[in-house]
């Protein structure tokens, strides 16, 4: 037999199984990820006010317009004035938008993906800003996410502590009952019956 001794054998389908438990629990971490990523982008809101702050815009996932507010001050000037500053300011909201669900999404995806580099590329060349000017400002309007609980009873083996987190967590589902492994479960690596 060309796998050598029953030990050698045992070996390799330990270590076969070893990457099979490694495997699946980078998948949960993933699907972990990107239920967050799904929870962080459908509570997304912008608030953005002009510099002399007589119209205030909210934007949502997706750059959606949520709100614009007018202030008292802002009906004394012309109707073009406003005009431009409703547009400037639903513009910048929409963008800044773009960029929180930009960083939302490569923070669940990492390195693998530069979707965040390339809103922030293509919002510098429309902008006329640099792309470092982008980034500053998006570590300036992202929010700092609220401290969570100490769980005295919690598992902290899989825990990322590095990560953000919102201050909710959702639940685990319940594990699936285990069974009496059946005589039908064992494989006999040398044929036997």
């Amino acid at each position: 037999m060309a796998y050598g001794s029953h030990g050698d054998l045992v070996e390799q389908l330990q270590q076969k199984l070893d990457q099979v438990e490694q495997h699946k629990r980078n998948g949960e971490q993933r699907k972990a990820a990107l239920t967050r990523m799904k929870e962080q982008i459908g509570e997304l809101s912008v608030t953005v006010s002009s510099p002399d702050r007589t119209v205030t815009v909210v934007a949502g996932p997706g750059g959606g317009v949520q709100s614009v507010r007018v202030s008292e001050d802002a009906l004394g000037g012309s109707a073009i004035q406003l005009s431009s500053t409703i547009t400037s300011t639903i513009r910048e909201a929409v963008a800044a938008a773009a960029r929180q669900q930009a960083a939302i999404v490569q923070d669940a995806l990492g390195e693998q993906s530069n979707v965040l580099e390339s809103v922030l590329e293509t919002q510098a060349e429309a902008f006329g800003m640099s792309v470092a000017d982008l980034k500053a400002k998006l570590a300036d309007e992202r929010p700092v996410a609220a401290p969570r609980p100490i769980d005295q009873g919690a598992d902290f083996a899989e825990e990322d502590f590095l990560e953000e987190r919102p201050a909710e967590r959702p639940a685990r589902p319940a594990p699936p009952p285990r069974r009496e492994p059946a005589d039908e479960d064992y494989i006999d690596p040398f044929g036997n019956a």
